[in-house]
């Protein structure tokens, strides 16, 4: 008989041990558990609901790299939010880089990476299943969370737009992220760790 546990029910300390046994479950339950209050902390540095996703989605991809080597002196909590917040400055210092070279060499060819066709491949895949996880969406969530995200739309623009209140548009894209972002920490997991 298979026996089902419950990491909800572990405290912080106890998905760290699990964490460090390779258990992605432990992770997925940390991220779901800190999710709400690290992108709200990201989100009031940074103008932009995506980039502030990213900075998310970056601190628990740093926590499970570092899982076995992972040694906290303060509580986990103190440690994520230090985290985000690092992740959001180093976020807008790039913002801010990419707006200086973007106004310097407006009239300069731009340069490409050189991306390996596995990766590439990969890039193309991750989109494909992000796209599939967005189009199961209600459609009213749906739509609102594309305006926000694909048009950068904010709150309040979105809610003029569609006849909607500004609670309502927050309660969509929470719904949205909600749904969402189980679904997108595991593909980026298969994206990240996948070897090519």
């Amino acid at each position: 008989m298979m026996v089902h546990f419950d990491y909800n029910q572990y405290t912080d300390d106890e998905l760290l041990v699990k964490l460090g046994e390779g258990k992605q479950q432990a992770l997925i339950t940390l991220y779901n558990r800190y999710w709400d209050r690290l992108f709200v902390a990201a989100g009031n540095l940074l103008d932009s609901a995506e980039e502030a996703e990213e900075c998310v989605q970056n601190v628990f991809i740093g926590l499970w790299q570092r899982r076995e080597i992972l040694q906290l002196t303060h509580k986990l909590s103190t440690y994520l939010a230090t985290a985000v917040k690092y992740q959001a400055i180093t976020a807008l210092a790039r913002m801010k880089r990419e707006r200086e070279h973007l106004s310097a060499s407006e009239n300069l060819p731009v340069s490409t990476e050189t991306t390996s066709p596995e990766s590439m491949l990969f890039v193309k895949e991750l989109k494909q299943r992000i796209e599939a996880h967005i189009n199961r969406l209600p459609p009213q969530c749906q739509l609102v969370f594309r305006m926000s995200r694909e048009q950068d739309k904010p709150v309040k623009a979105i809610a003029r737009e569609l006849g909607l209140s500004e609670n309502t548009v927050k309660m969509h894209l929470k719904n949205a992220n909600r749904k969402l972002r189980g679904d997108l920490l595991a593909l980026i997991f298969l994206f990240a760790y996948t070897p090519l």
